[in-house]
């Protein structure tokens, strides 16, 4: 119960967080999540407010410190996970307005994704895929020894790249 309302008020601030950033949340959702917060809230919402978000923590920490591409599969990411939680929450939900109040937030939420986070070159699909290996099964393992000389040169080539990039962008402010 503590985690549908933690993530109903992070929710709602990322909604305000778009809605900062050239998006908007339409009136009807904003009402639904509000009715949503209010179903939802009980005695314990202080740790709501405890100091862990779940995903705003991240999000100011990568809007600041990563590229647009790089964000914009976070957010993907992060939409997703959205979508899954309001789907847990609406399968358990006994009350129809409360199911589609989450409809109607899950459907302007993946509006949200599928317009501006499209799925480039299924970059989400493979985030999900590596994350999902078992690290503990002997096949994945001796795979990955096989393949980690190349994923590291690969890895140096991108980080050189990436080092190339900076130091033009440094020259560039340097000059008249």
């Amino acid at each position: 119960m503590k985690m549908r309302i933690l993530f109903l008020g992070i929710c709602f601030l990322t909604f305000e967080w778009m809605a900062n950033s050239e998006a908007f949340l339409p009136e009807n959702t904003k009402k639904c999540i509000d009715k949503l917060n209010d179903h939802y809230k009980t005695k314990e919402d202080d740790s709501l407010y405890d100091g862990h978000p779940i995903f705003l923590k991240k999000l100011e920490h990568l809007t600041k410190n990563t590229e647009k591409s790089e964000q914009k599969l976070l957010m993907r990411i992060i939409l997703d996970a959205y979508n899954r939680i309001f789907t847990q929450m609406k399968n358990e939900a006994q009350d129809v307005s409360v199911q589609n109040q989450l409809n109607n937030v899950k459907d302007n939420l993946n509006k949200m994704k599928e317009h501006y986070f499209p799925d480039k070159n299924d970059l989400n699909k493979y985030a999900i895929e590596v994350l999902a290996l078992k690290e503990s099964d002997p096949l994945v393992q001796r795979k990955a020894l096989f393949e980690v000389e190349r994923v590291y040169n690969e890895a140096a080539n991108l980080a050189q790249n990436h080092r190339r990039r900076r130091q033009a962008k440094g020259s560039r402010r340097l000059r008249p």
